[in-house]
């Protein structure tokens, strides 16, 4: 199973930023963005399952 990491901005729009494997590696991606960058109030990271197209 593919796993992709998300921005939401604020205004809806969501951006596919890259694509991992394991579950685990994307989630300690997000962790360490939050981690050096903040929380900002308008965007967040998010894991979603991968399209298979």
């Amino acid at each position: 199973m593919f796993w992709e990491l998300c921005v939401l901005y604020a205004n809806g729009r969501e951006e596919v930023l890259t694509v991992f494997k394991d579950l685990d590696i994307a989630l300690n991606c997000v962790d360490r963005i939050y981690a050096q960058d903040g929380y900002p109030m308008h965007k967040a990271y998010t894991i979603r399952p991968g399209s298979v197209a």
